[in-house]
Protein backbone atom coordinates (compact mmCIF):
# COMPACT_ATOMS: atom_id res chain seq x y z
CA UNK A 1 0.00 0.00 0.00
CA UNK A 2 3.01 2.39 -0.32
CA UNK A 3 1.08 4.21 -2.65
CA UNK A 4 -1.33 6.04 -0.23
CA UNK A 5 1.56 6.66 1.83
CA UNK A 6 3.07 8.40 -0.86
CA UNK A 7 0.53 10.35 -1.70
CA UNK A 8 -0.27 10.96 2.23
CA UNK A 9 3.23 12.42 3.03
CA UNK A 10 3.38 14.80 -0.23
CA UNK A 11 -0.10 15.97 1.08
CA UNK A 12 1.06 16.99 4.29
CA UNK A 13 4.81 18.16 3.39
CA UNK A 14 2.60 20.42 0.77
CA UNK A 15 0.37 21.35 3.43
CA UNK A 16 1.45 21.38 6.37
CA UNK A 17 -1.14 19.14 7.98
CA UNK A 18 -1.29 18.48 11.77
CA UNK A 19 -2.71 14.94 11.72
CA UNK A 20 -2.70 12.11 9.68
CA UNK A 21 -5.00 11.51 6.42
CA UNK A 22 -6.79 8.36 7.21
CA UNK A 23 -8.17 5.94 5.35
CA UNK A 24 -12.03 4.55 6.24
CA UNK A 25 -13.21 0.82 5.03
CA UNK A 26 -16.50 -1.08 5.31
CA UNK A 27 -16.30 -4.58 5.57
CA UNK A 28 -19.46 -7.09 4.81
CA UNK A 29 -17.85 -9.82 6.96
CA UNK A 30 -16.98 -8.95 10.69
CA UNK A 31 -14.31 -12.29 10.12
CA UNK A 32 -12.02 -10.06 7.47
CA UNK A 33 -11.04 -7.15 10.36
CA UNK A 34 -9.20 -10.58 12.25
CA UNK A 35 -6.86 -9.75 8.68
CA UNK A 36 -6.10 -6.60 9.84
CA UNK A 37 -1.69 -6.39 11.41
CA UNK A 38 -2.16 -4.05 14.45
CA UNK A 39 -5.72 -3.75 14.43
CA UNK A 40 -7.30 -1.77 18.36
CA UNK A 41 -10.87 -2.83 18.59
CA UNK A 42 -13.28 -1.24 21.42
CA UNK A 43 -12.63 -2.56 24.65
CA UNK A 44 -15.37 -0.57 26.29
CA UNK A 45 -18.51 2.06 25.16
CA UNK A 46 -17.17 4.34 22.51
CA UNK A 47 -18.34 6.38 19.76
CA UNK A 48 -16.87 6.81 16.48
CA UNK A 49 -15.08 10.25 16.61
CA UNK A 50 -12.84 8.40 19.37
CA UNK A 51 -12.07 5.98 16.59
CA UNK A 52 -11.11 8.70 14.23
CA UNK A 53 -9.37 10.57 16.65
CA UNK A 54 -7.08 7.73 17.53
CA UNK A 55 -6.04 6.72 13.82
CA UNK A 56 -5.37 10.64 12.75
CA UNK A 57 -3.69 11.40 15.89
CA UNK A 58 -1.86 8.62 17.30
CA UNK A 59 -1.39 6.77 14.04
CA UNK A 60 -2.70 3.46 15.09
CA UNK A 61 -5.63 1.13 12.97
CA UNK A 62 -8.79 1.10 14.49
CA UNK A 63 -11.63 -0.80 13.62
CA UNK A 64 -14.65 -2.65 15.21
CA UNK A 65 -17.10 -5.40 14.23
CA UNK A 66 -20.93 -5.32 14.19
CA UNK A 67 -20.98 -6.81 17.83
CA UNK A 68 -18.16 -4.18 19.72
CA UNK A 69 -19.56 -1.71 22.06
CA UNK A 70 -20.17 1.53 19.67
CA UNK A 71 -22.26 3.90 20.57
CA UNK A 72 -25.72 2.55 18.19
CA UNK A 73 -26.36 6.14 17.11
CA UNK A 74 -22.60 6.02 15.57
CA UNK A 75 -23.36 2.77 14.32
CA UNK A 76 -25.91 3.30 12.16
CA UNK A 77 -24.65 5.99 10.33
CA UNK A 78 -20.85 4.76 9.65
CA UNK A 79 -22.15 0.86 8.37
CA UNK A 80 -22.03 -0.98 11.68
CA UNK A 81 -25.80 -1.74 12.39
CA UNK A 82 -28.83 -0.86 11.07
CA UNK A 83 -31.88 0.97 11.95
CA UNK A 84 -34.37 -1.41 13.91
CA UNK A 85 -37.73 -2.05 12.32
CA UNK A 86 -40.19 0.72 13.24
CA UNK A 87 -37.77 2.77 14.74
CA UNK A 88 -38.37 6.58 13.60
CA UNK A 89 -37.90 8.33 16.58
CA UNK A 90 -34.26 8.48 18.83
CA UNK A 91 -34.83 7.41 22.59
CA UNK A 92 -32.10 9.85 23.92
CA UNK A 93 -34.86 13.00 24.20
CA UNK A 94 -34.83 16.63 22.86
CA UNK A 95 -31.06 17.50 23.37
CA UNK A 96 -30.45 18.92 19.34
CA UNK A 97 -33.55 19.78 18.28
CA UNK A 98 -36.64 21.82 20.33
CA UNK A 99 -39.93 19.23 19.23
CA UNK A 100 -40.24 15.43 18.50
CA UNK A 101 -41.41 16.71 15.10
CA UNK A 102 -38.10 17.93 14.55
CA UNK A 103 -36.88 15.67 16.01
CA UNK A 104 -37.97 12.95 14.14
CA UNK A 105 -37.03 14.93 10.69
CA UNK A 106 -33.46 14.67 11.97
CA UNK A 107 -33.56 11.08 12.58
CA UNK A 108 -34.85 10.45 8.99
CA UNK A 109 -32.67 13.46 7.73
CA UNK A 110 -29.21 11.32 8.75
CA UNK A 111 -26.89 9.72 5.41
CA UNK A 112 -26.09 6.49 6.69
CA UNK A 113 -23.75 3.56 5.25
CA UNK A 114 -25.84 0.40 4.89
CA UNK A 115 -24.84 -2.31 7.53
CA UNK A 116 -22.36 -4.67 7.94
CA UNK A 117 -19.56 -6.72 9.70
CA UNK A 118 -17.49 -4.16 10.68
CA UNK A 119 -15.02 -1.20 9.96
CA UNK A 120 -11.92 0.02 10.05
CA UNK A 121 -9.94 3.41 10.28
CA UNK A 122 -6.11 3.91 9.34
CA UNK A 123 -3.41 6.41 8.71
CA UNK A 124 -2.67 6.53 4.56
CA UNK A 125 0.90 6.34 5.50
CA UNK A 126 0.38 2.59 6.89
CA UNK A 127 -2.83 1.58 6.01
CA UNK A 128 -3.16 -2.24 4.52
CA UNK A 129 -6.17 -1.61 2.67
CA UNK A 130 -7.13 -0.15 0.20
CA UNK A 131 -9.98 2.45 1.70
CA UNK A 132 -13.68 3.33 0.65
CA UNK A 133 -13.05 7.16 1.74
CA UNK A 134 -10.02 9.42 2.91
CA UNK A 135 -10.63 11.80 5.68
CA UNK A 136 -8.25 15.33 5.72
CA UNK A 137 -8.95 17.02 8.76
CA UNK A 138 -7.15 20.72 8.51
CA UNK A 139 -8.11 24.78 8.99
CA UNK A 140 -10.14 26.07 6.28
CA UNK A 141 -7.14 27.42 4.25
CA UNK A 142 -6.03 23.79 3.82
CA UNK A 143 -9.50 22.58 2.99
CA UNK A 144 -10.24 25.27 0.05
CA UNK A 145 -6.81 24.42 -1.11
CA UNK A 146 -7.69 21.28 -1.50
CA UNK A 147 -11.35 21.67 -3.02
CA UNK A 148 -9.46 24.23 -5.32
CA UNK A 149 -6.58 22.18 -6.67
CA UNK A 150 -9.40 19.31 -7.54
CA UNK A 151 -11.29 21.89 -9.43
CA UNK A 152 -7.99 22.94 -11.24
CA UNK A 153 -8.16 19.32 -12.56
CA UNK A 154 -12.06 19.16 -13.50
CA UNK A 155 -14.28 21.92 -12.24
CA UNK A 156 -17.66 21.06 -10.05
CA UNK A 157 -19.02 23.20 -7.82
CA UNK A 158 -19.21 20.98 -4.89
CA UNK A 159 -22.44 20.42 -2.56
CA UNK A 160 -21.70 20.38 1.11
CA UNK A 161 -24.84 20.08 3.54
CA UNK A 162 -24.69 20.48 7.35
CA UNK A 163 -26.78 18.42 10.15
CA UNK A 164 -25.56 20.28 13.01
CA UNK A 165 -24.80 17.71 15.68
CA UNK A 166 -23.05 14.11 14.45
CA UNK A 167 -22.19 15.82 11.14
CA UNK A 168 -19.90 13.14 10.51
CA UNK A 169 -22.47 12.16 8.82
CA UNK A 170 -22.28 15.62 6.36
CA UNK A 171 -18.28 14.10 5.22
CA UNK A 172 -17.61 10.43 5.70
CA UNK A 173 -21.11 8.84 5.30
CA UNK A 174 -22.76 11.48 2.76
CA UNK A 175 -19.20 10.49 0.82
CA UNK A 176 -19.58 6.89 0.62
CA UNK A 177 -22.96 7.38 -0.20
CA UNK A 178 -22.67 9.42 -3.33
CA UNK A 179 -19.11 9.33 -4.58
CA UNK A 180 -18.40 12.96 -4.09
CA UNK A 181 -16.10 14.87 -1.91
CA UNK A 182 -18.22 16.46 0.74
CA UNK A 183 -16.63 19.02 3.61
CA UNK A 184 -18.39 18.39 7.79
CA UNK A 185 -18.06 21.12 10.31
CA UNK A 186 -17.12 19.37 13.07
CA UNK A 187 -20.02 19.33 16.03
CA UNK A 188 -19.95 19.47 19.65
CA UNK A 189 -19.27 15.79 20.29
CA UNK A 190 -16.70 15.24 17.89
CA UNK A 191 -14.77 18.94 19.59
CA UNK A 192 -15.33 17.02 22.95
CA UNK A 193 -14.82 13.21 22.61
CA UNK A 194 -12.40 13.18 19.16
CA UNK A 195 -10.49 16.24 20.02
CA UNK A 196 -10.61 17.99 16.88
CA UNK A 197 -9.72 21.80 17.28
CA UNK A 198 -11.59 24.82 17.24
CA UNK A 199 -9.88 25.92 13.69
CA UNK A 200 -10.70 22.65 12.18
CA UNK A 201 -12.90 21.34 9.14
CA UNK A 202 -12.74 17.91 7.50
CA UNK A 203 -13.29 17.34 4.16
CA UNK A 204 -14.08 13.37 3.29
CA UNK A 205 -12.54 12.22 -0.64
CA UNK A 206 -13.58 8.87 -2.45
CA UNK A 207 -10.21 8.17 -3.24
CA UNK A 208 -9.86 8.86 -6.82
CA UNK A 209 -9.93 12.09 -5.85
CA UNK A 210 -6.90 12.23 -3.70
CA UNK A 211 -4.33 11.62 -6.81
CA UNK A 212 -6.96 14.56 -8.56
CA UNK A 213 -6.10 17.12 -5.55
CA UNK A 214 -2.16 16.40 -5.30
CA UNK A 215 -2.12 16.96 -9.24
CA UNK A 216 -3.99 20.72 -9.16
CA UNK A 217 -1.75 21.12 -5.82
CA UNK A 218 1.68 21.17 -8.48
CA UNK A 219 -0.02 22.68 -11.45
CA UNK A 220 -1.60 25.79 -8.88
CA UNK A 221 1.83 26.37 -7.37
CA UNK A 222 -0.01 27.90 -3.97
CA UNK A 223 1.39 27.34 -0.85
CA UNK A 224 0.58 26.96 2.82
CA UNK A 225 -0.12 29.04 4.98
CA UNK A 226 -1.39 31.20 2.07
CA UNK A 227 -0.16 34.88 2.29
CA UNK A 228 -1.87 38.35 2.97
CA UNK A 229 -0.04 39.81 0.42
CA UNK A 230 -1.91 42.60 -0.19
CA UNK A 231 -2.97 45.00 2.07
CA UNK A 232 -6.58 45.67 2.13
CA UNK A 233 -6.95 49.06 1.31
CA UNK A 234 -4.25 49.40 -1.86
CA UNK A 235 -4.50 49.65 -5.56
CA UNK A 236 -5.21 45.85 -6.76
CA UNK A 237 -4.10 46.05 -10.36
CA UNK A 238 -0.82 45.63 -10.20
CA UNK A 239 -1.23 42.45 -8.39
CA UNK A 240 -4.18 41.32 -10.09
CA UNK A 241 -2.12 41.85 -13.75
CA UNK A 242 0.64 38.89 -12.56
CA UNK A 243 -2.38 36.30 -11.31
CA UNK A 244 -4.46 37.33 -14.87
CA UNK A 245 -1.93 38.47 -17.76
CA UNK A 246 -4.15 37.75 -20.38
CA UNK A 247 -7.11 39.79 -18.67
CA UNK A 248 -7.29 43.45 -20.49
CA UNK A 249 -9.03 44.84 -17.60
CA UNK A 250 -5.32 44.63 -15.74
CA UNK A 251 -3.20 46.04 -18.46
Amino acid sequence: MGKWADLASELRSKLWLRTHPIGYKRFGNPGDLDNIPDLKRPEHFSVFCQMIAQARKLGLTVGAKNTDPVYSHCARIHGLRAIPPGLDTPVHGLRWCGSWEDERKRFKAFPRIMAGGGVVLAPLSTIAFDPDVILIYGDPAQIILIIQSMQKKEFERFQFACMGESSCADSLAECYLSGKPKVGLPGVGERVMGHVREDELVIALPPLYMDKALDGLRELGLTYPIPPNMSIDMDVKSGFARLYPEDPEFK
